[in-house]
């Protein structure tokens, strides 16, 4: 009987071990009925050793069906459940060989060789290893499983964590870490080469489309397809013991390879960076974690910080020197925050004709280019490098502003800050485009790029401003209307000195601060971590969020608008209204008490942007508007004796 126990010990069935079916409807061995010479706590011992038979063949069906299903590909595979399956297999072989010796024992012993004590004895860790084996993995291998990724290895630690049992624990932690190899040699082929080792989407940094589809790399002009939109971590995806800081650290230091490594048209790949050398020493670290028994969640964090650390100061090297980074925020800061003055009043001397006429939306970009060329080469004509022919002038439509306002609304959109640029006329629409050149959309992101072109439609527009009342100067000075000129010199005063606050005292100021941290540091994190705070400042301390002071200077560009307008009028002829002494006290007296209030509104702020100061100082170094409303009256009183 000791022959067909071992037999049935391996899952075999015969005429003493026959198949059944236990309580819980799994297949089982049990010694046939029929025998009437084997005594009832004989049966009971046999019966427990003819469960661990067949938990055994259990998992070996579990093992064999899913390496098979590699080949035959009928259902979703995963080289996570493969891992675990060979490790499983493994299990097996050191419980095959001990049944083997058994056998080769009662060969050699004849009949009086082997006892079921002996047997129980030799088995009696697999009595509890194989039956809590086959119960926890039997979900993670059932016909149809979705499992995969992350979740195997959250099988395989949970049940490693939760066995008391000294040998029992040893195996589940041997195939937690068969199953943790899968994703280090994922980890060798992002971090190390760049490249996505995933066959069967189930590494936590997958590669999708912006519509969510998979993708395979193309070629790209300014890297920010490959940086921004193609690469994301899949929170879903973790694995238990690598947090989300960690997952992001991953797939940063893969995109970086790939932008390193990548060539795009003429450039090439980077000459500053040794992929060769890196790929080395990536995969040494990595392998060194691997060759560890168990997975340390803070020796991962470790590693892949310092590859996470050698790559960003490479990546950071290689735009300040091979891409020229602070020549392109040069010309950013130049061309979108209008730091190129002359530019931009050569542009509107050119565009005057055309911007006094309504925008007509099919042709108004083609229309705004040809001053737009003759200003670049008249205030241009020494050479600016390739960075100049980057930027063009756009027209967009009210119309086609609002669908695109809903067509990008998301829900990460409610945490942006609320930006209200203050309308002025028909060509609110103009806007600037800039095309980023490889590698640089790694840094000038889709959200910086947004906020250059916020702040610059809110200096467009001030400055749009400033130039109509200059124009209103040029129109009447000599003429005898000095109250409406006293007005325009008011409200000329109070938008040059808005103008000059936030060039001079936000924007030039942080620029500089911009400047000293990238020469500082070679890191790409710091690099963008300090581009993106000088951005949100210049947009905070332009108030470009707060309603009231946009709501304010609004309401003072309607005002500017239409005296623009009136004269325009005047000076072509067709005279002045009726009732425009009137209007003009209304006007005079809407325009002090807008800027009554938009001092009131500003000194809220001194403590909280003490650049402020300068600003009001300027504007009210007579204490003029400390006597409120029914004080001295700005424009009909204080330059009552200027000669015009």
């Amino acid at each position: 009987m000791i022959p067909d126990l071992l037999l049935a010990l391996l899952g075999v069935s015969g005429d003493v071990f026959v198949p059944d079916v236990d309580a819980d409807g799994a297949e089982t061995l049990v010694v046939a009925k029929d025998l009437d010479f084997i005594q009832p706590h004989e049966r009971q011992r046999l019966n427990s050793l003819a469960t661990l038979g067949a938990s055994y063949a259990a998992i070996d069906r579990m093992a064999r069906r899913e390496q098979l299903s590699v080949s035959v590909s009928t259902s979703k595979t995963s080289l996570y459940r493969r891992a675990l399956a060979i490790g499983l297999t493994e299990v097996l072989g050191s419980y095959e060989a001990k049944i083997l010796k058994l056998e080769q024992d009662v060969l050699r012993r004849g009949v009086a060789g082997g006892t079921i004590g002996e047997i129980e004895s030799t088995l009696s860790d697999e009595r509890i290893m194989l039956p809590m084996l086959c119960s926890n993995y039997s979900d993670v291998f059932r016909a149809g499983s979705e499992v995969s990724g992350g979740d195997v290895v959250r099988c395989a630690r949970e049940t490693w964590l939760r066995c008391g049992h000294p040998a029992t624990r040893a195996a589940c932690e041997a195939l937690y870490w068969k199953v943790n190899q899968v994703m280090m040699q994922q980890l060798v082929g992002w971090c190390a080469y760049g490249k996505l080792v995933d066959p069967n989407d189930e590494f936590f940094v997958r590669a999708v489309d912006p519509d969510g589809s998979m993708t395979k790399d193309g070629e790209e002009d300014d890297g920010s397809k490959i940086w921004h939109e193609r690469y994301k971590v899949a929170l879903e995806r973790l694995p238990p013991g690598v947090e989300l800081a960690a997952a992001e650290s991953v797939s940063f230091i893969g995109r970086s390879v790939r932008i390193l490594t990548h060539r795009s048209g003429d450039l090439g790949a980077s000459s500053s960076f040794d992929a060769e050398e890196f790929a080395k020493r990536a995969t040494v670290m990595i392998r060194g974690l691997a060759a560890t028994g168990g997975f340390d969640p803070r020796e991962f964090e470790s590693v892949i910080e310092r590859m996470r650390s050698d790559v960003a100061e490479t990546l950071g090297r290689v735009l300040l020197n091979d891409s020229g980074l602070v020549a392109h925020l040069d010309n950013m800061c130049g061309f979108y925050f209008l730091g190129k003055g002359d530019l931009y009043s050569t542009f509107f001397d050119e565009a005057s004709s055309l911007l006094s006429l309504a925008p007509k939306p099919g042709s108004a970009t083609r229309d705004l280019s040809v001053p737009f060329s003759q200003a670049m080469m008249l205030a241009h004509q020494e050479n600016d490098g390739n960075f100049s022919s980057s930027f063009r002038l756009v027209y967009t439509s009210a119309l086609t502003q609002s669908m695109e306002k809903v067509s990008t609304d998301t829900p990460t959109a409610a945490f942006a800050p609320r930006v209200n640029v203050p309308d002025y006329d028909a060509w609110d629409g103009i806007g600037l485009e800039c095309s980023v050149q490889w590698p640089m959309g790694i840094f000038f992101t889709a959200d910086a790029l947004d906020r250059y072109k916020t702040i610059f439609k809110y200096l467009f527009r001030l400055r749009r401003v400033q130039y109509d009342l200059q124009q209103v100067w040029v129109l009447l000075r000599r003429s005898d209307l000095t109250r409406t000129l006293q007005l325009r010199h008011s409200m000329n005063l109070l938008i040059e000195n808005w103008r000059a606050y936030i060039q001079v005292d936000v924007i030039e100021p942080e620029f500089q601060k911009l400047l000293q941290t990238i020469s500082s540091s070679s890191d790409f994190n710091q690099c963008t971590r300090a581009h993106r705070q000088y951005l949100a400042a210049v947009m905070a301390h332009s108030f470009l969020d707060v309603g009231s002071i946009m709501t304010i200077f609004e309401d003072i560009f309607a005002l500017a608008r239409e005296i623009f307008s009136t004269c325009s009028q005047y000076s072509s002829g067709q005279g002045l209204p009726a009732d425009w002494e009137d209007r003009l006290s209304y006007l005079s007296r809407q325009f002090e008490k807008n800027s009554q209030e938009l001092l009131t509104n500003l000194r809220a702020y001194v403590i909280e942007v003490p650049t402020l100061r300068t600003f009001l100082l300027r504007m009210s170094f007579n204490d003029h508007f400390e006597n409120g409303s029914e004080g001295v009256n700005l424009t009909a009183t204080q330059f009552d004796g200027l000669e015009m």
